[in-house]
């Protein structure tokens, strides 16, 4: 097994010498944490060696060189053609052990973010996302306007970097229609969640709190950029056995609900009319209950 002491040498493999791509993260108390370093130095060594990967690169935190100790690993494989793509998609499972042979690796399919993608979990902590890509289907986007190559064939890479280097982020979009959707969801799960709790079930209205995050909020954190302020005040959480507490949370869960989603109108200019009275009928009614 290599040292860590190695890991900044120059390796040969297959016949091209080349560097590691970056050094080993500490945390607060000095420790090495999830080992990414060593697992990139032997995905280098592995990619090298392969023949039918023509191009290997690295995206998000790392393509953009801001990794810390708890990045996973974004790795586009691009092959020569369909065919090889194919080939290599069968062999995925064991591609993903061999990188860490001593290391064992749960990996699966990621069929629910794109075609194509294998997560793969490693228990030295390591997460690793492989992307299998061909030259001709691989088309510029923004995602990839950072990236740090790790094997390239006739400067292949670097073109495709530069003709990412203009695609523009689609700006997150939500109709008037489907903004109703949502808010006729939300004060249905909401109400229920509240009115059980108020009669002192904790254990009931669970299913309809996590709704209400899972559903509901996520298409509003999509659309508001990280400075909103309504953004912020949505990410704020609690629930437990005291019910009297989680009531008092629900209270202002509804107030930053609704600021998120005037939020959401303005800036995406939505031709939305709220029930005002409804409301704010139910917000005095909320604050009775609640307090």
């Amino acid at each position: 097994m290599m040292s860590p002491l190695m890991v900044g040498c120059l390796w040969l493999v297959a016949g091209c010498w080349y560097k590691p791509l970056s050094t080993i993260h500490q945390d607060s108390y000095n420790t090495p944490m999830f080992e990414q370093d060593r697992v990139l130095t032997r995905l280098q060594q592995r990619v090298m060696a392969d023949q039918e990967i023509v191009v290997c690169f690295l995206s998000g935190s790392y393509g953009r060189r801001q990794e810390d100790a708890y990045s996973d690993l974004d790795v586009a494989l691009v092959f020569a053609d369909g065919m090889a793509r194919e080939a290599a998609w069968r062999r995925r499972r064991e591609f993903v052990q061999s990188v860490t042979p001593y290391v064992p690796a749960k990996s699966f399919d990621a069929d629910h973010v794109r075609p194509y993608l294998r997560n793969a979990l490693y228990s030295n902590g390591t997460k690793v996302d492989y992307r299998y890509e061909t030259l001709d289907s691989l088309t510029p986007n923004p995602q990839d306007r950072d990236i740090r190559i790790i094997k390239d064939r006739d400067g292949w890479a670097e073109q495709y970097q530069q003709a990412c280097a203009g695609a523009i982020l689609p700006q997150p979009r939500l109709t008037a229609a489907e903004l109703k959707a949502l808010d006729d969801r939300f004060w249905v799960r909401y109400w229920n969640a509240l009115r059980r709790l108020l009669r002192g079930d904790y254990d009931t209205p669970f299913t309809g709190y996590l709704g209400l995050l899972n559903f509901i909020l996520p298409p509003f954190l999509e659309v508001l950029p990280p400075e909103e302020p309504a953004r912020q005040a949505l990410i704020n959480v609690f629930y437990n056995h005291d019910t009297g507490e989680t009531a008092v949370h629900m209270r202002h869960l509804l107030e930053n609900y609704l600021a998120a989603r005037a939020a959401v109108i303005r800036r995406l200019q939505l031709d939305f009319q709220p029930d005002a009275r409804f409301e704010a009928d139910i917000q005095r009614l909320v604050q009775s209950k609640t307090r």
